[in-house]
């Protein structure tokens, strides 16, 4: 037998073996299911950052996730589609608290009901919000914005990620507060706003302290206080907004995973299972660290009281500001 014919049946094999194996490969991919983490927000802001980090830290054996942002209406968007999609548990909703509980509150005709559009699966973490200037603005104390703003009212304005969201009405709460007239500048997401504030097109931002906290250490922005309850170590000379004698301005937000409501039972189960796995996991200590998330796992009973507990907490400060969305 001539080497040739040989030569060839081994690539011929070859070529088989790898076609075969790419199969199999493929076949392995397909049985894994896609779920989908809806995120109302743009990428590279927390919830966006959160949800990646969860994905690819996934104990879920059986799945593949995948991020699916749905920016637009201070988060709602994700709501709404995750309202719409099949209750399988192909489609989970992962958002920060507002958005549940105090965007519906500003709407003459709320887009959702949480309570009967949603089921709750988990809550992730939680983290605090901050007031940040530009760097070289000159400003480096909350006394000194509050003097500043004073005495240029018409200069004074605050970038936010959105209308309705929490850092908005941490403006109101704090114009409210100390008498200041500031003025919102909502924008599409974190990015866009902070653009503006190291530009010199806006005064100052409230915005979730882990979208700030590079900036702050690189002295683009200056971070003046946070809404944590008391100082954070990773801001050791930053006071909060209570012990600067603006305790109403105390916020920290949780993040939670929810599924469409009529979701099997056995279906949330497994996924919450998962999830509480996921969460232990090094590379999800690791990411949430960077982050400055603290991560805080609490069951769908515990975080479907949250809901109701936030909903009432913001209801006095919707109705008090006069704010209605159409």
């Amino acid at each position: 037998m001539s080497t040739l014919p040989r030569q060839r049946r081994q690539l011929l094999q070859t070529i088989m073996a790898a076609l075969l194996g790419g199969t199999q490969a493929a076949h392995a991919q397909g049985d894994r299911s896609i779920r989908k983490l809806l995120v109302g927000f743009p990428p590279g802001g927390t919830a966006d950052s959160l949800a990646r980090a969860l994905a690819s830290q996934s104990q879920d054996p059986g799945s593949v996730y995948v991020v699916d942002n749905r920016s637009g209406a201070a988060g709602q968007l994700a709501v709404q589609a995750t309202v719409q999609a099949v209750a399988d548990g192909s489609s989970l909703l992962l958002t920060p608290s507002s958005v549940l509980t105090l965007a519906p509150l500003l709407y003459k005709t709320p887009l959702f009901n949480a309570q009967r559009d949603l089921v709750p699966l988990a809550c992730l973490g939680d983290h605090c919000f901050a007031l940040a200037v530009n760097g070289a603005s000159g400003i480096t104390s909350l006394q000194a914005f509050v003097q500043w703003a004073r005495a240029h009212p018409a200069q004074a304005t605050y970038a936010t990620p959105g209308l309705g969201s929490a850092p908005h009405f941490l403006g109101v709460q704090m114009a409210r507060e100390t008498g200041l007239t500031l003025t919102h500048v909502p924008y599409r997401g974190v990015a866009p706003g902070l653009q503006d504030l190291m530009a010199g097109q806006v005064a100052c931002t409230f915005n979730p302290l882990p979208t700030l906290l590079d900036l702050h250490r690189s002295g683009r922005i200056r971070i003046l206080a946070v809404t944590s309850p008391g100082r954070l170590p990773t801001l050791p000379d930053t006071p909060s907004f209570t012990e600067a004698g603006l305790a109403a301005l105390q916020l920290v937000e949780w993040y939670g995973l929810f599924a469409p409501a009529r979701t099997p039972a056995a279906v949330l189960g497994q996924l919450g299972q998962n999830i509480r796995n996921t969460l232990r996991t090094p590379g999800m200590l690791e990411a949430a660290r960077r982050m400055e998330i603290n991560l805080r796992h609490e069951d769908a009973a515990t975080l479907g009281k949250m809901v109701l507990q936030d909903q009432e907490r913001w209801k006095g400060l919707v109705a008090a500001s006069g704010i209605q969305l159409d």
